[in-house]
């Protein structure tokens, strides 16, 4: 969770953000505008109270137009012509010293903030704003009032312009505690729920490339299901015995169950005459059936070019392309070894070898549980990774049982 202080920064910087200081300013000016028409008109300052009552009705009006349009252009020129003229007549009626010139500098600074991509237009008014200021600080000291104003007034108009500056200021720190502690939030939670439905659009594209593997092979379906089953199971297993921590972590568990109906997609381009050969292989039979893990990561690679899952992706492809290899490398099709080949093939690689010989295939009877534990146990160091066939051995009771419920649907 990032501290607040960095929220509120990422807040204040972001240009989706900026309209919220014209909302806010919005508001200071009609308030500041309105608390002054009532001093003025209190302290018999006519002159300053009429242009307060005619700032009050303009402002109401382009402001009503702005955010109707959309447009926080007009509003920008508007309250920094109007903080300008205001500037100019502070200073005429009231002299040099009436504190107001930092609102030029602070209005002129409103389009850094809020003008998005009009970076050239955002410049040029904050260039223009900070030379104004400046030129009218430096003068200030020299200008004086044209109309004699007692200074219990002068101090009245000061305490107004302090508690209207106050209000401003906690009106915004509100406003912008709203968003960093409600809108972002959101924003972030919309950002999850998008994020669930491109996962449960990639599951059920999954599901769908399985059932056209189901669809050709009913084997090749109910295999799926049930080496997805061991892959979870052999990489939780692995998560909670800290086996390769940097590599497998609980998203690499959550990953790798969602990706493990795709090891066999490639068997989509294979002929149904030597998917579902009663008998052995020909050599060049055999050959075709290989290309099944090459052709796996094309296909992987073709559907999911889109999608911004890096990882996802990655280990799909190397489920698909590498469950085939062996641990002493006379696997297929890259003859890898050892960590040359991805930990997640190599979980994949005994869930795979496993479920085929405990079932019924075209070409061959199940075999007994018992003896399947024992031909991963003698294939150790050979076919397969000896730390995760340990994991998996040990844990033949939760294998078992996964069997029979899958063979009992």
């Amino acid at each position: 969770m990032e501290s607040l202080i960095k929220r509120f920064k990422k807040a204040i910087l972001n240009f989706r953000h900026g309209r919220v200081l014209f909302i806010t300013s919005s508001v200071f000016a009609l308030v500041y505008h309105l608390a002054f028409l009532i001093t003025f008109k209190l302290l018999g300052v006519t002159q300053m109270y009429y242009f307060n009552f005619i700032s009050v009705a303009v402002y109401i009006f382009i402001s009503l137009r702005s955010f109707k349009m959309k447009n926080v252009i007009p509003y920008y020129f508007l309250c920094f012509a109007e903080v300008v003229v205001h500037q100019i007549l502070a200073d005429y009626y009231l002299g040099g010293d009436a504190e107001f010139h930092y609102f030029i500098l602070l209005v002129g600074l409103l389009p850094a903030l809020s003008f998005g991509k009009r970076i050239k237009l955002a410049s040029v008014l904050v260039t223009v704003s900070v030379i104004l200021f400046l030129v009218i600080e430096a003068n200030a000291a020299f200008i004086f009032p044209i109309y004699f104003i007692e200074f219990k007034k002068i101090v009245v108009i000061r305490i107004v312009n302090i508690g209207c500056v106050a209000f401003v200021i906690s009106a915004s720190l509100l406003m912008y505690a709203y968003i960093v502690l409600h809108v972002e939030d959101n924003l972030e939670e919309q950002v999850k729920q998008k994020t669930k439905k491109i996962v449960k659009l990639q599951d059920h594209t999954i599901d769908s490339l399985a059932n056209l593997v189901e669809n050709r092979d009913i084997d090749t379906g109910d295999h799926i299901k049930r080496t997805s089953a061991y892959v979870n199971l052999l990489a939780l297993k692995a998560y909670e015995n800290m086996v390769y921590p940097k590599v497998i972590d609980w998203k690499f568990v959550e990953l790798i169950t969602r990706v493990a109906p795709l090891h066999d997609i490639g068997k989509i381009v294979v002929p149904d005459s030597i998917l579902k050969k009663p008998g052995k292989l020909t050599d060049e039979e055999y050959n075709t059936m290989k290309m099944h893990t090459t052709e796996g990561v094309r296909i992987i690679k073709e559907i999911f070019s889109m999608t911004e899952d890096n990882e996802y992706v990655k280990m799909a492809m190397d489920v698909a392309g590498y469950h085939h290899e062996f641990w002493d490398g006379r696997g297929y099709p890259n003859g890898l070894k050892g960590d040359q080949i991805p930990v997640s093939a190599r979980i994949m690689a005994i869930a795979d070898v496993f479920d085929a010989l405990v079932s019924v295939r075209c070409y061959k009877k199940a075999i007994p549980v018992e003896d399947a534990f024992k031909i991963l146990k003698e294939e150790e160091r050979i076919h397969f990774d000896p730390i995760l066939t340990e994991i998996f051995l040990q844990n033949k009771d939760a294998v078992i049982k996964i069997l029979n419920k899958e063979m009992s649907l």
